[in-house]
């Protein structure tokens, strides 16, 4: 069982490189892990109405992000801004 793993693991990593290179000469970049940061931020920088672009802020976490997370900014999470 481990070898097919092993196969089936490579399989889909020749595939996907080869997807890749086809995607380059078209002049696209399909580089997941920077597409999928790039689409984070876009969802934070929506939720938080232009508050924040970074995923991890709280602020991220309002209205329907808040909801499917299971809280969030007016969903039993409260923050406050402390001056001195």
């Amino acid at each position: 069982m481990p070898e097919l793993v092993a196969i089936l693991g490579a399989k889909n990593e020749q595939d996907y490189e080869n997807k890749k290179f086809l995607a380059a000469l078209q002049g696209v970049n399909i580089d997941s892990s920077s597409s999928e940061n790039k689409w984070e931020e876009i969802k934070a920088r929506a939720y938080s109405k232009g508050a924040t672009s970074n995923p991890n802020d709280i602020l991220a976490l309002q209205g329907a992000a808040a909801r499917r997370a299971g809280f969030g900014i007016g969903h039993g999470l409260d923050y406050e801004v402390i001056t001195e």
